[in-house]
């Protein structure tokens, strides 16, 4: 499932770095960096302001990469040496779902920026989106630690 999560998530970086590439001459020197809850543009910045959200999603993916390889370090209830490996296996799929998610969460505002700046100019519930990726992050890991309980 680790692995899995790793190369849908590598897949999902180069799909929206592709469709960066490809939208790139079709954005206005100017571009929607933030959005208010209603969809609206808020604030403004160069079209380079498009890569920003890949970037950090990227840096967050790598940093979060990292940490899942030390599952040892993390803090623990009732850790001890009948449970140690399935709570460190728990662990580690936890940080790499998180990681996904939030892979997809940047991936996505990167995406509705050129939305909203392109040709096309799509328009939605911007807002709606953020609100169902903060329920999923959240109740995964709610459903990661209290499956650590259950670990016991």
């Amino acid at each position: 499932m680790e692995k899995t999560l790793d190369i849908l998530t590598i897949l999902l970086f180069i799909i929206g770095t592709v469709y960066c590439f490809q939208q790139w001459v079709t954005l206005p020197d100017q571009i929607p960096i933030h959005f208010n809850m209603k969809g609206e543009p808020d604030g403004w910045g160069g079209k380079w302001g498009v890569w920003l959200p890949l970037v950090i999603g990227l840096v967050l993916w790598v940093g979060l990469s990292q940490l899942e390889k030390y599952p040892h370090t993390y803090n623990y209830l009732n850790l001890n040496l009948e449970n140690a490996q399935r709570q460190y296996k728990n662990a580690r799929i936890m940080i790499n779902l998180m990681k996904t998610e939030i892979s997809i969460l940047f991936i996505y505002i990167s995406w509705m920026i050129i939305g909203f700046s392109g040709v096309d100019k799509i328009s939605h519930n911007h807002w709606l989106p953020i609100v169902v990726f903060i329920i999923i992050l959240f109740s995964s890991i709610g459903f990661f630690i209290y499956r650590s309980f259950k670990l016991k």
